[in-house]
């Protein structure tokens, strides 16, 4: 059985037509009906898109399970709720970080604008000064 025909049998298995899960990925229609390869990219997009599905079944040969258990795919409450919090601060930090960035930018585009003036004022005092 290829990979792509795992993943319709996945597909079958929950019940989702091929329609839905071409909306839901964003690939085009008939990619499942063509070709064998599912490539990494387009695993991944499965993954995110059906947290249950078991990307080891494609590899095992069907020693693993199609879906994944309950305790494997859920995190407690608290635990998602820390890593929200967790996400906050790092936003913080980069937006503080960006901020940071965009100031020394700024600081070095004005320092290079000085010194070129004060290279040109040089010139034109030296050209001044040898007529």
């Amino acid at each position: 059985m290829t990979d792509k025909e795992k993943i319709i049998k996945y597909l079958d298995n929950k019940g989702v037509s091929k329609n839905k899960f071409y909306k839901k990925t964003g690939f085009s229609v008939g990619f499942l009906d063509s070709g064998s390869s599912l490539g990494v990219d387009k695993l991944r997009i499965i993954i995110d898109n059906y947290p249950d599905f078991n990307p080891s079944w494609l590899l095992s040969r069907g020693k693993e399970e199609m879906l994944l258990s309950g305790n494997k795919i859920e995190k407690p409450v608290s635990g998602v709720i820390g890593e929200c919090q967790e996400c906050e601060k790092l936003k913080e930090k980069i937006s503080m970080l960006e901020q940071q960035l965009l100031e020394s930018k700024n600081e070095t585009i004005r320092a290079y604008q000085s010194n070129e003036n004060n290279n040109n004022n040089k010139e034109e005092s030296k050209g001044r000064n040898s007529a």
